[in-house]
């Protein structure tokens, strides 16, 4: 006997319900399915994203509003800060001046710390003047254009000196003298100008520049160079137009200097 099929023949090529359906849809469902699910992703995604940036913007919006704030706590303090500056500027210029200045007072006590016993002063002149043209005009200029501009009374790069007129017991106490001058502090040069001793059979005193000394003591003088000042800088403070000079003891007066101190 020859077994007949009953199903009808257009269901014995796939199977029934989703499986017969995916088979005759070919996938399509599947792909369908697919779209959807990265749809959703994408759409959670977003979600967070937009999220995020209001977050964000809001930090970024706080963040704005402070500064803001500082902006203006900075505008109300910026007279304080132009007054903090303009100190700073007075104080350079200050440090610099005093840099640039002749300690006279110095000078003068280490003067009456060398001198030897047996010398006396009659005369004493202190001197600063610019080194040179250059420096002298450049001075003159700076001055000019500078106006009010504080102004040393000693140019930075001059030269200080002192000049020297007096008497000594002797010869030897002369060259003593100038050995001594040689250790105050910043000297560079000791040059003796003059040094004279009447002759025994004069019955005057001898002369010096400015004044006489006792018996045949002998008159000298010497001229003692300080090393230079300073330099300006480049952004500088202005110097003096003029040297300055300093006249310590007026001429004819004689002052007698006893420093028998220990020598530096």
């Amino acid at each position: 006997m020859r077994a007949v099929n009953l199903i009808p023949g257009e269901q014995r090529q796939g199977g029934s319900g989703l499986a017969g359906l995916t088979g005759r849809s070919g996938g399509g469902a599947l792909i369908v399915l697919g779209l959807i699910a990265g749809l959703a992703v994408m759409i959670a995604m977003y979600g967070s994203a937009h999220h995020s940036i209001s977050s964000q913007s809001g930090e970024v919006a706080a963040i704005d509003a402070e500064a803001s704030a500082v902006q203006a706590r900075a505008g109300r303090l910026t007279p304080y800060t132009n007054f903090v500056t303009m100190a700073d500027q007075r104080t350079q210029t200050v440090a610099q001046l005093v840099q640039a200045r002749f300690d006279w007072s110095h000078a003068l006590h280490e003067l009456g710390r060398v001198l030897p016993a047996g010398t006396s002063l009659s005369a004493l002149h202190g001197t600063v003047g610019a080194t040179g043209t250059a420096s002298a005009a450049a001075s003159s200029t700076s001055s000019a254009a500078a106006g009010s501009t504080p102004a040393s009374s000693t140019p930075p790069g001059s030269t200080p000196t002192f000049t020297l007129t007096g008497c000594a017991k002797s010869q030897t106490i002369v060259a003593q003298a100038l050995q001594r001058l040689r250790l105050m502090d910043g000297a560079s040069e000791v040059q003796l100008q003059n040094s004279t001793k009447p002759d025994a059979g004069s019955s005057g005193a001898s002369g010096g520049a400015s004044g006489s000394c006792p018996g045949d003591d002998p008159a000298f003088t010497t001229q003692v160079t300080f090393v230079g000042l300073p330099a300006a800088p480049a952004t500088g403070v202005p110097s003096a137009s003029s040297a300055a000079t300093a006249s310590t003891h007026g001429a004819g007066a004689t002052v007698p200097v006893s420093a028998g101190g220990p020598s530096k």
